[in-house]
């Protein structure tokens, strides 16, 4: 009785991918970061001292981008409205009577509106369109109702 057991590998298969949790797209076994959405795809990209900046980025162009909540879109404009009320100060006429300080406040107050604005017009457009699935008649052709 000396068979050698039968390996389930076949010799023609190819080796499986890991697939990223945020696009389920397949990428290369020793890559930190997804090749397709730069979603971290190891512990070590979170942790790591200069990729952790990278995952980091990631969340705020997430959130950005494709806010799902209510939340996220009130804590972008914490945030950014800070960015952009201290933009003003900078710019205030009555704080600083030169011109070369308001400069710095300006590009500090586009920024926080551009995000502003992104955000809650992706929200608003996402919201929309969730709407307009959950009624969508191509959907639910298919799928009987009780």
């Amino acid at each position: 009785m000396d068979a050698e057991p039968k390996s389930n590998v076949r010799p023609d298969a190819t080796p499986e991918l890991p697939l990223c949790l945020g696009c389920a797209q397949p990428n290369d076994p020793a890559a930190n970061f997804c090749s397709h959405c730069g979603a971290p795809m190891t512990s070590y990209a979170s942790t790591g001292p200069f990729e952790s900046l990278f995952a980091e980025g990631r969340a705020y162009r997430e959130a950005a981008d494709h806010p799902r909540s209510p939340v996220v879109v009130a804590g972008v404009w914490l945030l950014f409205g800070m960015m952009f009320l201290g933009g003003l100060l900078l710019t205030s006429p009555a704080l600083h009577g030169d011109f070369l300080i308001a400069i710095p406040g300006l590009l500090l107050m586009g920024l926080s509106l551009t995000m502003l604005i992104k955000t809650t017009r992706n929200f608003l457009a996402g919201r929309e369109s969730r709407g307009a699935r959950i009624g969508d008649p191509d959907e639910d052709a298919g799928v009987p109702l009780p």
